[in-house]
């Protein structure tokens, strides 16, 4: 699933990267890329924690269109 991520700088360096939708899934990293690594990792541990717990995962495609709303 492709959900909406937002990756800004950390003032003391590094990135942080989100995943709005998903309730505390973040990650940091040195570099955008690391970031972005990490970030992969734990959007699958969240995701794969979310469904062996049976809950309902967020709608990729309704938080591209509140993105999408926010950006207007």
């Amino acid at each position: 699933m492709n959900y909406p991520v937002v990756i800004y700088p950390c003032e003391e360096g590094g990135f942080v990267a989100e995943v709005p939708a998903l309730r505390g899934c973040l990650a940091q990293g040195e570099t955008i890329e690391e970031t972005f690594q990490e970030l992969r990792i734990v959007t699958e541990l969240w995701l794969e924690t979310a469904r062996k717990h049976g809950r309902t995962l967020p709608d990729a495609n309704l938080a591209i269109d509140q993105v999408k709303l926010l950006s207007a």
